[in-house]
């Protein structure tokens, strides 16, 4: 236990959030326009009230609580921790206003760097601040979500941030990373952070298998686009043909046309180069189909991220968008850009133990019907990601800026 190093990231990382929406007028950060969506404002709030809950609720002596009707209203989906608000309705609740939700967060600080500097600082509390920090990472990341769909609403689909200006790598042909005869060690081992749902580690062999160097671009969903793969049944799942005629879906989410898409950025015109972004695990399988390729599953890509840095475009590269695959420098775009799903379902590993107590609800209670991705995105924060994480989706769900690579096997 560093509490050094945990005081420096606990400021660094709450910080960081705040960073995020500061240009964000308050009537913005507290709209809610679907139901996967939640207001800026209770982001803030409950990342807030996690600390407050799992924190100080647990370990500092005589604490009384900031404020009872706050339980309610941010608690996300703890039984445990008691009654909640419904998701869908986050945003009908004028108050607490986002400058009180501010002194909030600005109270509850100053209570957990009390603890972190005092004589009470054990290893179980240093843990559940560990976590919480880690937490908050996961929303930052969502918060970024959340704006990009709540800003393309906008009938003037305004920029969240300015685009940097980037160089194009034009991706002349596909590169594979081949690998056979492969037993490695699955999952995290080691004294650092992890979740639950990354353990325990075990061995696995793989048969022969090559994945994709490069993300799926734009360039290829065109192809796939232009070849009528949104109406042909014969590439889709029976779930997803249903879906996506249901939901007139005939394109990545948040494509305008065949010729632009809305990013944090702004409206811009469709980069052939770039990772295609926001598609769900049904367009993906689709797409697979069409190419006569497949997903890779979570240990082949696992495997694969594991033989790589974690180098790649991340929340500190401040792009706000993936770029371009660099065919030069492959092993610097192994993570980061876009979550790649994978063929696994989440589901727990052999000897898969829960956290204890209260916080066990974070992991276990969604391991049914969705499926694994891995390696980041461009809003992932470099500190936060590693080979044996675990994200997780429904199949359908496309909000997210999730992506792909293909893997055949040999």
């Amino acid at each position: 236990m560093n509490r050094q190093k945990i005081l420096s990231s606990y400021l660094r990382i709450r910080k960081k959030t705040e960073i995020l929406v500061k240009d964000l007028r308050h009537e913005e950060m507290v709209v809610q326009t679907e139901n996967f969506v939640s207001p800026i404002k209770w982001h803030l709030a409950h990342t807030t009230w996690f600390f407050e809950n799992f924190v100080l609720k647990k370990f500092k002596r005589n604490y009384k609580t900031y404020d009872k009707d706050f339980n309610y209203l941010f608690n996300s989906y703890y039984n445990s921790a008691g009654k909640f608000n419904e998701k869908s309705k986050r945003g009908l609740f004028i108050w607490p206003l986002v400058s009180e939700v501010l002194k909030y967060r600005k109270k509850i600080d100053e209570m957990i760097i009390e603890l972190i500097i005092s004589d009470r600082l054990s290893d179980k509390s240093f843990f559940f601040i560990n976590l919480g920090l880690n937490h908050e990472q996961q929303h930052q990341e969502l918060i970024l979500m959340d704006i990009l769909n709540i800003f393309s609403y906008f009938p003037q689909k305004k920029a969240f941030k300015k685009k940097k200006n980037k160089k194009i790598n034009k991706i002349s042909k596909p590169l594979w990373s081949i690998h056979q005869n492969v037993s490695f060690e699955y999952g995290f081992s080691g004294n650092q952070f992890s979740y639950d749902n990354e353990k325990p580690s075990g061995k696995k062999k793989l048969n022969p298998f090559k994945i994709s160097l490069n993300f799926i671009t734009i360039g290829e969903w065109l192809e796939f686009i232009e070849n009528k793969g949104y109406q042909d049944s014969k590439y889709w799942l029976s779930d997803g043909w249903d879906y996506i005629n249901t939901n007139n879906i005939e394109r990545p989410m948040y494509w305008i046309d065949n010729k632009y898409e809305y990013t944090l950025c702004g409206i811009e015109k469709l980069d052939k180069n770039k990772p295609v972004s926001n598609i769900s695990f049904y367009e993906a399988d689709a797409f697979c189909r069409f190419t006569k390729k497949r997903l890779p599953t979570e240990f082949e890509l696992e495997f694969f991220l594991k033989k790589n840095l974690v180098k790649g475009n991340f929340l500190e590269s401040k792009n706000m968008t993936p770029i371009s695959f660099d065919q030069n420098d492959a092993s610097s775009n192994s993570y980061g850009n876009v979550w790649c799903w994978t063929s696994s379902n989440y589901t727990p590993y052999v000897g898969y133990s829960s956290y204890k107590g209260d916080i066990g609800e974070y992991n276990k209670k969604f391991m049914c019907n969705q499926f694994v991705l891995k390696g980041g995105s461009f809003a992932t924060p470099k500190s936060h990601i590693r080979a044996s994480y675990r994200n997780y989706y429904y199949p359908n769900d496309r909000w997210q800026f999730s992506g792909m690579r293909v893997a055949e096997d040999i």
